[in-house]
């Protein structure tokens, strides 16, 4: 029962990490990019006039996907 315990704390503090740093991420893309961007350029990119958090969460998790950073260290 032990083990099941520090595995459940875990998890949980794992998934509140992962949510903290998305909302953390996503907030400021949102913004941003409704700071830069005029009405008509977000409609034909995202079909809306302002983007909301969960469009700016979105794009956060494409733009990770798509342009992961390699560091080398020797």
């Amino acid at each position: 029962m032990d083990k099941f315990l520090k595995a459940m704390v875990v998890g949980f503090a794992t998934l509140t990490f992962i949510v903290v740093a998305c909302v953390i991420g996503a907030y400021p893309t949102k913004l941003i990019v409704n700071y830069l961007f005029t009405p008509q350029t977000l409609i034909a990119l995202f079909g809306v006039a302002k983007l909301n958090f969960w469009k700016a969460l979105w794009l956060n998790a494409i733009c990770a996907s798509l342009f992961k950073g390699t560091i080398t260290s020797k």
